[in-house]
């Protein structure tokens, strides 16, 4: 997370250092109200998990999407809660992630600090709730009946707290509204630590069934299931990286239409994000944007683009034929969403009735289909073509109004005006002939 303007950083540090005001009280709490019982078992508990917190956030998977990351290291965290009650689990998390954030990755000391007051936080809020609906820490025994529902409890304090002070960090650093990054990120990555939470409770019972050693069989669990959840997260993101490559390679023959697909692509996700599209549906309405002219692969596409002069009929059939075209195309991959082809056929369909291929209107003609419609049509209005100039900022958004509820879908319109798709679109295409 970089701050974008010496305002956001500003502000980011306000808030980083009001994170780490309740991170220490939180720490300071836990030692108030439950005092540790340092014993022997209880520092060869300490070392060996933290040992296995510090390897388990080194080896943190980093995402593309964003700039993130996720490591497992919660899950000695969460461990710790249940063997080394409140103040072992704030204790051990202070230090893992000291030794992680300032001496291994050397991240910078204002982003470190607010990870660590993050963690520490979400990690002591997780330890009371685990204490306050009847767990109690032990490294002699566990009760599955009795720690387990607290457990969860626990987990949902934790990832509750941990989300909710991560988002607001990036709803400063990105300028963006706290409810979206906050939906955006329960819908991904912490769905997947939620999930992989019930380890934790394995490494808490294995290190009490067989002590130090326990932690040697937790430890093949969690490398294979960081390792099958890389390799998801790779595929997608390679697929995704093959798909521009292809599309880029396409365009490049044609400098009018160059970078196209790409724009209609990123412009669909911020419609689409600001309409209230979460997860899978907003990444398959991406990809479909992506794709949407894909039919047009045939040379002839190019000669009609560069035309200056009216088509003649056949150049028109051939037009009203390239999105039945690319589900012909797209039809080979097996793996696909079925709703990326009926986006990719329907991007032309007017909201009237009057478009083409299939003369659907309203909402017959599918969400993604609507907003790729508009995001075409702003990228096609901002760029220069053989025939006439592009449009400025103030054009473009009277085209949108005068053409809702005919061509376009009035709400979709709404959104795109209200996310900035017009301006944004005109700032790109200035850079673009600059």
């Amino acid at each position: 997370m970089i701050p974008r303007t010496p305002d956001a950083h500003n502000d980011f540090r306000r808030y980083t250092l009001a994170v780490a005001g309740l991170g220490s009280l939180a720490a300071v709490a836990t030692l108030w109200v439950q005092p540790p019982n340092i014993t022997g078992p209880w520092l060869v508990a300490f070392g060996t998990l933290l040992a296995l917190a510090i390897a388990s956030a080194v080896l943190a998977l980093k995402i593309t999407e964003g700039g993130a990351s996720t490591a497992v290291d919660f899950l000695p965290q969460l461990a710790a809660i249940i063997l080394l009650g409140p103040t072992g689990a704030v204790a051990l998390t202070v230090v893992e992630q000291l030794v992680v954030e300032f001496l291994v990755l050397h991240k910078p000391p204002l982003r470190a600090t607010f990870n660590v007051a993050s963690f520490v936080l979400a990690t002591a809020v997780a330890a009371f709730v685990y204490q306050a609906f009847g767990g109690e820490p032990s490294l002699s025994s566990l009760a599955f009946r009795e720690s387990f529902p607290p457990f969860l409890l626990a987990v949902l304090g934790y990832f509750t707290v941990n989300s909710i002070s991560v988002s607001y960090a990036i709803g400063i650093v990105e300028a963006r509204p706290f409810p979206d990054v906050w939906r955006q990120a329960a819908g991904s990555i912490i769905i997947f630590d939620v999930a992989m939470s019930s380890l934790a409770y394995l490494i808490a019972f294995l290190y009490v069934l067989w002590g130090a050693f326990g932690l040697l069989a937790a430890i093949i669990p969690m490398i294979g299931l960081r390792y099958s959840y890389g390799v998801n997260i790779e595929l997608q993101q390679l697929n995704q990286d093959l798909l521009r490559v292809l599309i880029k390679t396409l365009e490049a023959r044609d400098r009018y239409t160059s970078g196209h697909s790409v724009r209609v692509a990123e412009r669909s996700r911020r419609i689409a994000t600001k309409i209230g599209l979460r997860g899978r549906q907003l990444r398959l309405i991406e990809t479909a944007a992506l794709l949407h002219d894909i039919g047009k692969i045939d040379l002839a596409y190019g000669e009609i683009l560069r035309q200056t002069g009216p088509l003649s009929p056949d150049q028109r059939a051939l037009i009203h034929a390239h999105p039945d075209k690319g589900v012909e195309i797209m039809s080979a991959v097996r793996s696909l969403h079925p709703l990326i082809p009926r986006c990719i056929r329907h991007h032309h369909e007017w909201f009237d009735g009057s478009g083409y291929p299939a003369g659907i209107s309203g909402e017959d003609i599918p969400l993604g289909a609507r907003i790729i419609t508009i995001s075409d049509s702003i990228d096609a209005m901002m760029t220069d073509r053989p025939y006439r100039k592009a449009l400025d900022v103030d054009e473009v958004r009277q085209e949108l109004l005068r053409n809702s509820g005919t061509q376009f879908d009035p709400v979709v319109v709404e959104a795109a005006l209200a996310c900035g798709a017009v301006e944004r679109a005109f700032d790109e295409a200035r850079a673009a002939r600059s």
